[in-house]
C-alpha cells in the first residue's frame, strides 16, 4: 500500500472510530492540563513515570535545557470525559520535527495515560487510528518517535506498543511481590541457600564498619542528603571510567532534585529516595518512582570505597529494597531496563519494551526510516561484547581529550 493510500485509509478509520473520542487537545504547558492528567493517573491506567508530578518537573528542567516544545494530548470521550493523555515533547531531527514521550532517558518505561475503560477498547485498528488523528492534531509534526514502551501493563495491553512494525527494545527487569510473603521467604524464592550465605555474610562485613539501615527520605533535608551522595557517587565512577558524567548536568540535578521534594510532604514524592547507611556514612543510595503499586527503579550508586565495597552495598542495597516493597504491600518491584548483573538476582523476570517509530508526513517516512536503522544498529552493538568493548574504549579515548 502507497503513503498516500495508508493515510487515506487511516482517515477514513479515524472518522469511522470517532465515537471513541470526540475531541483531541493539545496543551504546550503541563499544567493547563492538570485537572484531566491527574484525574486519569489516579483512577486510570497510568506508569510511574508519566505521573504529573514527575513529567512536569521534567518538563521545567531538562525540557526547557533542551528546547524542547511541551505537547500534551488530552483526549476526550463522550462528554468530553478525559479518556486519554499523552505526555509528549516535539524535537527536531535535521529537518523534521519528531513527537516523542516526555522524560527522555529518566524514564524506564513511556505510555499513555489511560481511562480503565478507553484502553481496553483501542486495538490496533483503533489505536493506529487515533494515533494518525493525534498527528493531524500536532502541526508541522512529520514523524512519532516513541519509544521504551511496555507491551502490558497492571495487567492491560498497551495499546500503542501493539501497532505493526513495532520493534523490541531494551528488556527492563521486573519481580512479582506475592501478598502474604514474609520477607525472608522472598529471599528464599529468589536465591539459594548459598546465595543466602554470602549476602548475610557481606551484610556482617559491613556491619562491623557501623550499624547498617535501609533509610528512606521523608523529609526536604534527607532527600538532599541523599542525593549529593549519589551524585559524588556517580561522579566518582564515571570518572574511573574515563566517561563524561550525565548527571553532571545543571537542569538534570535540579529535575531530580525537584522531583524528589514534588508530593514529599503528602508522602507521595515523585521521586522516592533510600540511602543504605552504614555508620554515619551512606553506602549506597537508591531513587525511584511509584504509583502506590509498583516501585520502579530509576537509578542506583554506590561509594566506591573498598571497605564498604568488599561487601556489595548494592546488592545488599537492592534485597533490602525488594523487602521493603512487599512489606508496604505494593505488587511489583523492577530495576529498571538494561541486563546488568546485579538486577537478576532480585528481579528475574523480564518484560519486554518496544518503540513504535510511526511517519505522519512524507518527510517522516524518511526520518522513521532512519530511525529504524538507526536503533538496529545500537541493538547490534549492544547484543556483541566484542562490539560494545570497542565502542567503550572509544568513548573513554575521545573524553580523555
Amino acid at each position: 500500500m502507497s503513503a498516500s493510500s495508508r493515510r487515506r485509509s487511516l482517515m477514513s478509520a479515524a472518522l469511522a472510530m470517532s465515537p471513541d473520542w470526540t475531541r483531541i487537545a493539545v496543551h504546550s504547558l503541563p499544567r493547563r492540563a492538570e485537572a484531566e492528567w491527574r484525574a486519569l493517573e489516579a483512577t486510570g491506567l497510568c506508569t510511574p513515570y508519566q505521573r504529573y508530578d514527575w513529567l512536569a518537573a521534567w518538563y521545567e528542567t531538562v525540557g526547557q535545557a533542551r528546547r524542547l516544545q511541551p505537547a500534551i494530548v488530552t483526549i476526550h470521550g463522550p462528554g468530553d470525559s478525559p479518556a486519554a493523555l499523552f505526555p509528549l515533547v516535539i524535537d527536531s531531527s535535521g529537518p523534521a520535527r519528531v513527537a516523542r514521550f516526555a522524560g527522555g532517558k529518566h524514564c524506564n518505561a513511556n505510555m499513555g495515560v489511560y481511562a480503565a475503560d478507553f484502553a481496553p477498547r483501542l486495538d490496533s485498528t483503533r489505536a493506529a487510528a487515533l494515533l494518525f488523528a493525534m498527528g493531524e492534531s500536532l502541526p508541522g509534526v512529520d514523524a512519532f518517535d516513541l519509544r521504551s514502551q511496555p507491551v502490558a501493563w497492571a495487567g492491560f495491553a498497551n495499546p500503542l506498543a501493539c501497532l505493526g512494525g513495532a520493534r523490541e527494545a531494551e528488556q527492563a527487569f521486573a519481580l512479582t511481590l506475592q501478598a502474604g510473603e514474609s520477607p525472608d521467604a522472598l529471599a528464599r524464592r529468589l536465591l539459594g541457600k548459598d546465595s543466602r550465605k554470602k549476602l548475610a555474610k557481606k551484610k556482617r562485613w559491613l556491619q562491623e564498619i557501623g550499624p547498617t539501615a535501609l533509610h528512606r527520605a521523608q523529609t526536604a533535608a534527607e532527600a538532599k542528603e541523599i542525593l549529593e551522595a549519589f551524585f559524588r557517587q556517580r561522579a566518582a565512577r564515571f570518572a574511573e571510567r574515563g566517561m563524561g558524567n550525565p548527571f553532571a548536568c545543571p537542569a538534570t540535578q535540579d529535575f531530580l532534585r525537584r522531583a524528589a521534594l514534588s508530593g514529599l510532604g503528602q508522602g507521595r514524592p515523585a521521586l522516592e529516595l533510600y540511602a543504605l547507611r552504614c555508620g554515619d556514612r551512606i553506602a549506597a543510595t537508591f531513587g525511584g518512582c511509584s504509583d502506590g503499586r509498583r516501585l520502579s527503579g530509576t537509578f542506583i550508586s554506590f561509594e566506591p570505597d573498598p571497605a564498604l565495597m568488599r561487601s556489595s552495598p548494592g546488592e545488599l542495597l537492592t534485597m533490602e529494597l525488594a523487602q521493603a516493597a512487599l512489606s508496604r504491600g505494593l505488587a511489583e518491584f523492577d530495576l529498571g531496563m538494561g541486563d546488568e548483573g546485579y538486577k537478576r538476582h532480585v528481579c528475574p523476570e523480564q518484560e519486554r519494551r518496544v518503540d513504535v517509530i510511526t511517519p505522519v508526513t512524507p518527510l517522516g517516512h524518511a526520518v522513521a526510516f532512519a530511525l529504524r536503522g538507526a536503533g538496529r544498529v545500537k541493538q547490534l552493538v549492544k547484543r556483541d561484547d566484542r562490539v560494545l568493548r570497542t565502542v567503550r574504549r572509544a568513548f573513554r579515548l575521545v573524553s580523555s581529550f
